[in-house]
């Protein structure tokens, strides 16, 4: 049976956030409030907890499942090389809606990647999400909290009906207003390309990385 809890953005409860970390750690799924949009959250190194993830979202594609680190550091474990133009994204927009995609190490679970061998990685800005991270002490994921194919949803109460007792637990941090979904860069390659234009403007990276393909 789900459980919704009340939670505060600016300054969540210690209890709460413990309560759901051990949820995590125990194989379960929670919905939870980012900057930008509700997610659901999993342990990234779990294999039974990431396909419950696609069986909740009906997701049938083969993307990478983001995942939210909370610390540099806690990237390279994950991926096989930080560029020097990911380590210049790093530096300019994390914490933040920007999402890297990177290779993968064989540490990464195959559930996670889709057998495409690669991984979508962020450090979010939102101060809930860096002290559940905290309590969790490994990357969760934070793929968005809605169907595959339908709009996001901003209200726990929406979410709910969406997604249903699939969730252990939600996170209500109330109705999160109108943002677009972090922006997405592969930087597998020697030239980064943009996948998706999201809360960070394209013009905003070329500044920083004039040659980025889209």
């Amino acid at each position: 049976m789900s459980v919704t809890l009340k939670v505060d953005l600016k300054y969540p409860e210690k209890a709460v956030l413990a309560h759901a970390a051990d949820v995590i750690r125990g194989g379960g799924i929670i919905v939870y409030p980012t900057e930008t949009l509700y997610g659901i959250g999993a342990d990234a190194s779990n294999p039974a907890a990431i396909l419950r993830v696609f069986k909740l979202k009906k997701r049938r594609d083969d993307k990478p499942v983001l995942v939210i680190i909370n610390y540099r550091a806690s990237l390279e474990p994950l991926v096989r090389r930080i560029s020097e133009s990911a380590d210049q994204l790093i530096e300019e927009f994390w914490p933040g809606p920007l999402t890297m995609v990177f290779d993968a190490t064989f540490r990464v679970p195959d559930e996670l990647t889709q057998g495409g061998g690669k991984i979508g990685v962020r450090i979010p800005s939102s101060k809930l999400c860096l002290l559940l991270l905290k309590e969790c002490g490994s990357p969760i994921t934070s793929t968005s909290a809605n169907v595959s194919g339908e709009p996001p949803l901003r209200r726990i109460s929406k979410i709910e009906k969406a997604l249903g007792f699939g969730v252990d637990l939600y996170l209500d941090g109330g109705e999160l207003p109108v943002s677009k979904p972090s922006t997405v860069v592969d930087v597998s390659g020697p030239i980064p390309k943009v996948l998706r234009e999201g809360a960070i403007p394209i013009k905003r990276i070329q500044k920083l990385i004039p040659n980025i393909q889209r």
